[in-house]
């Protein structure tokens, strides 16, 4: 999926989560297989969203900010999805 991000300093950017790297980061850091993290995305749960959203930002070097916390408490203000994926 793609996400738009609105940062607090009032930015806006694009990133997605296609990498297969990034879901794997997310199995090592997080401990959730993908469809353990899918179904906590369709939960709602902050926790996955934003280190999927951190993450993804890193990759496309759209943020500086190296520690999850650092980007969700000083950068993050919120996101929409712009586009679902269509092999979800």
């Amino acid at each position: 999926m793609k996400y738009q991000i609105t940062t607090q300093q009032g930015n806006n950017y694009i990133v997605n989560d296609d990498s297969a790297w990034l879901w794997i980061s997310l199995e090592r850091e997080l401990g959730y297989t993908m469809p353990q993290a899918a179904a906590k995305l369709q939960e709602g749960s902050l926790e996955v969203i934003t280190w999927l959203l951190h993450k993804a930002a890193l990759d496309s070097k759209q943020t500086e900010l190296k520690t999850h916390k650092a980007w969700v408490e000083n950068e993050f203000e919120s996101f929409e999805v712009v586009e679902e994926d269509p092999k979800a």
